[in-house]
């Protein structure tokens, strides 16, 4: 998948696109189709030393510039991060960015310049993978294996492939996100209707909500609020199903399988059986990175949990994850400590009161930033101190 450059409107006739290549690679009788499919042209010829291709439409309609262009069936050798995206990345990284998405993902591989440039450049930003290929789907798991979270990109992906095909896709992707305690996003056309309409159809409303139903754990607007004409509204309507679907259905069980995170894994699951076990009111989990919290809330814990953190990146990042809400703490020299400021603040904000049980999962001998090894359990007395810990 590629788009549309800046369009020129005294010739209607052509579509300038950025990657010279596409020439070489169509063939005629090729399809091309353009904006999620809404058009679609049938190759005519293609010149690869010109970089000209003549096409015929078949299904017409009014197009405008930075639309997608998908050619099933071409392997397109397009680089997933080229210099353009380089660009928008550096100047992402400037500004602090939490995520970045990297968009036609199609192997491992794809992952690893938008992974090099973050970390060159010292930056905590989680990258996103955006499957809308059919060859993402096929290295589904070496893909997940390398990025931080993922996304359904209904859009291309289903241009790419049949669209009776992208329901199955769409739960096989969150299925497999899920097992590992991932994020994964399911995103376009959720409230295609309100890019005019202001109120949903029927139908995107239970899109939604079967989403999340189903285990997403973020939904997505994209033309509606990026060009529709009821951004407010549409952002209003996903607010609403999202808030009822979690209170009334109870959230998608996983169990992750992070082989690289075992201990912590073992830890996060023991702490949610306890705070089970005795109707604890909270779970507090110390992080620095993130994964020991989102480990918790795949385990849907069924109460809430709070991440304990340092980083000011890491609490911002937790916003992805369902059911989870952050603090920040000075990280001391005993575990207790920290944790102790972290049950303060919590106090001292409200989110915990008199009579609560909480149980703490941190590392030792430093919560934070040591790794995930303990579980304590607390109680806050009648008078709103802490007690137990040790």
């Amino acid at each position: 998948m590629c788009g549309l450059e800046e369009m020129d409107d005294t010739d209607s006739s052509r579509l300038p696109v950025p990657y010279a290549g596409l020439a070489a690679e169509l063939r005629p009788g090729d399809p091309v189709l353009l904006n999620d499919g809404i058009m679609r042209l049938e190759v005519i010829s293609a010149d690869g030393d010109s970089g000209e291709v003549v096409c015929k439409v078949i299904e017409g309609g009014k197009i405008t510039q930075r639309k997608g262009i998908n050619v099933p069936g071409t392997v397109v050798r397009l680089p997933s991060v080229g210099p353009r995206d380089e660009d928008a990345l550096a100047h992402a990284i400037s500004i602090d960015v939490d995520f970045v998405a990297v968009s036609y993902v199609r192997n491992a591989a794809d992952i690893a310049p938008a992974r090099r440039m973050l970390k060159e450049a010292g930056c905590p930003a989680r990258i996103v993978a955006k499957i809308e290929h059919p060859s993402a789907l096929a290295e589904l798991d070496e893909i997940l294996d390398v990025a931080d979270a993922v996304m359904v990109a209904r859009g291309d992906l289903g241009v790419e492939i049949p669209p009776e095909e992208v329901p199955l896709a769409q739960d096989r992707i969150v299925s497999a996100a899920r097992r590992r305690g991932m994020p994964v996003i399911v995103a376009t056309q959720m409230l295609e209707s309100m890019i005019e309409a202001a109120q949903p159809t029927r139908a995107e409303v239970s899109d939604i909500s079967n989403a999340i139903r189903h285990g997403a754990t973020g939904v997505m607007l994209s033309a509606e609020t990026a060009a529709g004409a009821h951004p407010v509204e549409a952002l209003a309507t996903m607010h609403r199903v999202a808030a009822l679907t979690e209170a009334e259905w109870p959230p998608a069980l996983a169990h992750p399988v992070d082989a690289d995170l075992l201990y912590t894994r073992a830890v996060s699951y023991a702490g949610v059986e306890l705070a089970r076990a005795i109707d604890a009111a909270r779970l507090l989990v110390a992080t620095e990175s993130g994964h020991a919290a989102r480990l918790v809330a795949a385990h849907a814990p069924g109460l809430p949990v709070t991440a304990v953190t340092c980083s000011l990146n890491t609490l911002r990042q937790m916003t992805l994850i369902p059911g989870v809400d952050s603090v920040l703490v000075e990280e001391a020299d005993r575990g207790s400590t920290t944790m102790e400021s972290a049950l303060n603040e919590l106090i001292l904000d409200g989110r915990l009161a008199p009579g609560d049980k909480v149980v703490a999962i941190s590392g030792s001998p430093h919560a934070i930033s040591g790794s995930t090894s303990t579980a304590r359990l607390y109680h806050i007395d009648d008078s709103g101190s802490i007690v137990g810990g040790e």
